[in-house]
């Protein structure tokens, strides 16, 4: 009520906030007194879709948006979010969304139609009006402003997609004190549900909307330690989506093919492949509970319809070879891990997908039978160890007695050495926040400066690795071979996040890096450790042939 006298308050400062930024549906998360709290939004839905609309030059976000034309929305930011515009599942994407993506800088940016006018916006941009979507969730059921957030992504982010993910939170008016792996927010919501001082080796099955995250864990009492994780940062349930919509598309819609002459792939009917698409959606959903589900889609545009029923037995035959890759990732990352399945003590599903009769059938096989755990909410399990984790970040004692973490590197770091090899620094899975330095010296007489390039991957050669492109440069003695060098240390905080610097140790002349999200153009593909183990042999070939080649040169 406004009247002569009166002035707004400003909301009273508010505690920070655990957010889980999916793919498909993200949420928010509050720990106050050590009880965590998953906050609803004002539908009442304690999960917001992620989807962004547009319409009379406004924009909606969650159920509001799903609510406008598939041509209005705006989805799958977390898919867009750090990758290069050349990146193979940005430009296999792109033929299936809505909405139109642009290049910009070597970027994928995504163009909507706003009242007629085409305007641009940074997958960043997007994903931070769904985050300032949250904090408003946060701030009408706290009654306080929300400015500090941990926000949760892949384990298998790289360091571009982990730098972008916190740009959208600053984007967002979000302070982002902390970033969490999922696989490990969601071994902090198990471990608090199932409090024992008894050791525990978990293994966390993370299988969302986009992305697959796998971790394996120790717990006891308060300690949660990460020993290895793996996944891939573009398999889930859309991706399920997308084979019944091809499926659907090639063979159950040949009647309006043939009868009506509407081919929607001809067309680009981008409307009418969005309908089949939620058709699709959720068929996939039914046929969790039943044997056989209907499927059926009007398209508007054209006003015709069709419906079939689609068997749990063809979806699963649809989608075996996806299912399957998750099993291969369990196996790597249990390789890696180096625990032996048998001594794995409880296997822990996370993400809506895992509610899929054949994943859960898939890995009770893997683990000869064990009994899956799934007493934490598979939706809401990520942002409530969000939230526990920044209580911890920012000074909770209660939540401090909660929680002590230790999570690990997925990929190894390092620097290119003389002879082509790939010099690793910081090996895959070492310890958060972790640092570690190697001297490196000159390589001819008389060297002015020695230069370092930084990379990331797993094989030995570092042509085969990826540049994160950048690199340090510092200026050494003018010595004769072998008798200058500079330390050269790599030192990834708790976020996952990597600072490089190079220091000539008798001057002090340094300089240090940090990687950006503009600076470290990988592809996601390209680094996955399966990768080099599939290369192992040509390697191991390749990596003889170098170091035979150095002992000619008195470098090895």
């Amino acid at each position: 009520m406004a009247g002569k006298g009166v002035t707004s308050q400003p909301l009273p400062a508010g505690p920070p906030v655990g957010i889980d930024l999916g793919t498909t549906f993200s949420v928010v998360a509050v720990c106050r007194k050590g009880k965590v709290e998953v906050l609803a939004n004002d539908s009442g839905s304690r999960t917001t879709p992620s989807v962004v609309g547009f319409m009379g030059g406004e924009s909606f976000v969650g159920e509001a948006a799903k609510d406008l034309p598939a041509s209005s929305q705006v989805y799958d930011a977390k898919r867009l979010i750090g990758r290069p515009w050349k990146d193979d599942n940005v430009q296999a994407d792109r033929k299936l969304w809505p909405f139109d993506l642009v290049e910009e800088n070597g970027a994928p940016i995504i163009s909507v139609n706003m009242d007629g006018k085409s305007e641009i916006f940074a997958p960043e941009e997007i994903s931070a009006m769904v985050l300032k979507d949250l904090k408003k969730t946060a701030e009408d059921a706290l009654g306080q402003t929300v400015t500090k957030a941990v926000i949760t992504v892949p384990a298998y982010f790289n360091e571009r997609q982990r730098q972008a993910t916190k740009a959208a939170g600053a984007i967002a008016g979000l302070e982002v004190v902390g970033m969490i792996n999922e696989p490990t927010a969601a071994a902090i919501a198990y471990g608090l549900d199932n409090e024992s001082s008894t050791k525990k080796t978990v293994f966390i099955y993370d299988l969302g909307g986009g992305t697959f995250d796998v971790s394996v864990m120790v717990i006891q009492d308060s300690e949660f330690r990460v020993v290895a994780s793996g996944g891939d940062t573009h398999l889930g349930g859309q991706d399920f989506d997308t084979r019944l919509l091809n499926h659907c598309v090639e063979l159950c819609l040949q009647e309006i093919r043939t009868q009506h002459g509407i081919d929607l792939w001809a067309l680009k009917d981008q409307q009418s492949l969005q309908e089949v698409r939620r058709a699709c959606e959720l068929a996939k959903r039914k046929l969790s509970s039943v044997h056989e589900a209907p499927l059926s889609v009007f398209l508007a545009r054209h006003q015709r319809g069709y419906a079939t029923k689609i068997s749990r037995a063809r979806f699963e035959d649809l989608c075996a070879d996806l299912f399957r890759k998750t099993i291969e990732v369990a196996t790597e990352v249990l390789a890696d891990s180096e625990v032996p399945r048998a001594d794995i003590d409880e296997v822990v599903l996370v993400g809506g997908s895992t509610r899929i009769p054949k994943v859960r059938a898939l890995l009770a096989a893997f683990f000869g039978g064990k009994e899956l755990r799934h007493s934490v909410n598979p939706d809401e399990a990520v942002a409530s160890g969000a939230a526990v984790r920044a209580a911890v970040l920012t000074g909770d004692t209660q939540a401090n007695k909660l929680v002590k973490l230790k999570d690990v590197t997925p990929l190894s770091l390092g620097t290119d050495e003389i002879g082509g090899r790939f010099s690793v620094i910081i090996p895959k899975n070492s310890p958060l926040p972790c640092k570690n330095t190697r001297y490196y010296v000159t390589v001819e007489d008389n060297q002015s400066t020695i230069t370092s390039e930084v990379f990331q991957g797993e094989r030995p050669l570092f042509k085969d690795n990826h540049s994160l492109n950048k690199e340090v440069t510092v200026a050494v003695p003018v010595k004769p071979e072998g008798q200058a060098g500079v330390n050269l240390t790599f030192e990834i905080n708790v976020d996952g996040l990597l600072t490089v610097t190079c220091v000539e140790p008798t001057t002090g002349r340094s300089q240090e890096v940090q990687i950006t999200q503009k600076e470290a153009h990988l592809r996601d593909a390209d680094i996955r450790a399966e990768k080099a183990k599939r290369y192992q042999r040509e390697d191991d070939d390749a990596l003889r042939e170098v170091q035979e080649r150095l002992r000619a040169q008195r470098f090895f």
